[in-house]
């Protein structure tokens, strides 16, 4: 295995690394299980964000070697020169994302920030997540590799990049907020899971054994969001999935998610997607034809 100390390629390598490019997609989606899956020392003609799911390892970018570690998120632009080392006896585990650049130019339009405090440092922009987000965005990453190439993953990457993008702008980042306490992390984990956040709020409270007023200020201090936002932004994540890969009806989903109530159901989807679930069905639709 190659170490930590191994050097860059010389010159003439660097000049003759590949290119890859995305040809006609939209977005591309890795989920490598080792640093021999991952492709050699490259560079390319898109952006792409890669989370560290497990393990460690050495990104080589363009004249520097850092370590990655469980949680390290990155965003790799065009022309940055990169590939991947084992350190020592260790490996990792990656989810990448790729995209092209004029989805990148309209997430920038939308986060009111300039395009140069993205692209014009000499290395790529480097932040290490911890949880809830780790998680959150591990499983937004994975949700995009479910989904079959086409309108639907368009989609839902639209809904998910700015979010991506948002934790390496200028200004306070979500990964700074307090450390969470073990109980509530391990709690977090286990809400994940669809059988659990379907049953909702009794669910969570049987999990924490808790009285509720004192995971409602837990929630409010550590997540900034009430128990049943937390639980409501996971079934929607999860009835927009469903929205996009069965034939199932609205109210079919509603009863999937663990809501019955159809009116309350639109309401949340609308919240957390700007539209209700019949317009997002349709916007789906539309760009299929």
């Amino acid at each position: 295995m190659k170490n930590f100390n191994q050097s860059l390629p010389d010159m003439d390598a660097l000049q003759q690394i590949p290119i890859l490019t995305l040809e006609d997609e939209d977005c591309g989606f890795q989920h490598q299980f080792s640093v021999r899956e991952t492709y050699p020392f490259h560079t390319h003609t898109f952006y792409e964000f890669f989370l560290i799911s497990k393990g460690k390892g050495i990104h080589r970018i363009n004249d520097a070697s850092i370590l990655l570690s469980e949680g390290s998120f990155v965003f790799v632009r065009p022309q940055d020169r990169h590939g991947y080392d084992f350190l020592n006896q260790y490996d990792l585990e990656l989810i990448n994302i790729s995209f092209q650049p004029p989805i990148f130019h309209k997430i920038c339009g939308l986060l009111g920030c300039p395009r140069s405090f993205f692209t014009d440092s000499p290395l790529s922009l480097h932040t290490e997540l911890t949880e809830p987000l780790l998680s959150d965005i591990r499983g937004k990453m994975l949700h995009i590799g479910d989904l079959e190439p086409g309108a639907g993953r368009r989609l839902y990457l639209s809904s998910v990049l700015p979010f991506f993008l948002y934790q390496f702008c200028p200004g306070p980042s979500l990964q700074e907020a307090s450390p969470l306490p073990g109980w509530l992390s391990a709690l977090i984990r286990e809400m994940e899971k669809p059988e659990n956040f379907i049953e909702g709020l009794p669910r969570l409270l049987s999990l924490a054994s808790l009285s509720q007023e004192y995971l409602n200020r837990s929630f409010r201090r550590f997540l900034h969001m009430s128990p049943t936002e937390f639980i409501n932004i996971k079934r929607m994540d999860y009835a927009a999935g469903l929205l996009l890969e069965t034939g199932l009806e609205v109210i079919e989903i509603c009863q999937e998610c663990g809501i019955h109530n159809l009116s309350y159901f639109y309401r949340i989807f609308r919240k957390q997607y700007g539209c209700s679930p019949k317009e997002f069905i349709r916007l789906n639709q539309e760009g299929r034809q």
